[in-house]
C-alpha cells in the first residue's frame, strides 16, 4: 500500500507532458523517376492542431526547376495525422505517393534541416529525405 500511496504521489506531483511540437515550413521532396519533385508545406493539421500535417504547394522539374504546369494534385494532402511521439519523432501518420496513389502508414523524423519521412504497406516499405527550403 506504501508503494502505490507514493507511485500516485508521484504522478500528481510530476505529471507526463505529451509532445505537442509540430514541423512547420516548406520540405523539397526527392526527384521522382519522372524527373519532378515537390514542395510541401507542413505545419498543424486543419481539424487537430497537436497532429502535422503536409500540402503538396508546387511542383517543379529537376533539370530547370520550372513548374509542372498541369501537375494535378496541388493543394491536395501528402502527411496527415503525424503525431509528436518525442522531439522530433512523429508516427502514426499516413504518407500519399501521388506517382502510384498509394497511401502508407508512415513516420517522420526531423534531423537537422532534413525531413527523413517512410512509410510502410504490410511488407513493402518506403523512405525518402525531404529537405527544408524555408
Amino acid at each position: 500500500m506504501k508503494h502505490f500511496t507514493y507511485s500516485i504521489l508521484i504522478i500528481l506531483l510530476f505529471p507526463l507532458h505529451a509532445h505537442t511540437e509540430n514541423i512547420s515550413g516548406l520540405f523539397r521532396t526527392e526527384t521522382s523517376d519522372k524527373g519532378g519533385y515537390l514542395i510541401v508545406e507542413m505545419g498543424p493539421c486543419q481539424k487537430n492542431k497537436n497532429l502535422t500535417c503536409g500540402v503538396i504547394k508546387d511542383a517543379l522539374w529537376e533539370d530547370n526547376s520550372s513548374k509542372i504546369d498541369d501537375y494535378e494534385h496541388l493543394n491536395k494532402p501528402i502527411v496527415w495525422g503525424m503525431k509528436n511521439i518525442s522531439p522530433g519523432k512523429f508516427k502514426k501518420g499516413k504518407i500519399w505517393r501521388p506517382t502510384d496513389n498509394k497511401t502508407f502508414n508512415s513516420k517522420m523524423e526531423v534531423e537537422g534541416d532534413n525531413l527523413k519521412v517512410s512509410g510502410c504497406i504490410l511488407l513493402l516499405c518506403s523512405s525518402q529525405v525531404w529537405q527544408k527550403i524555408k
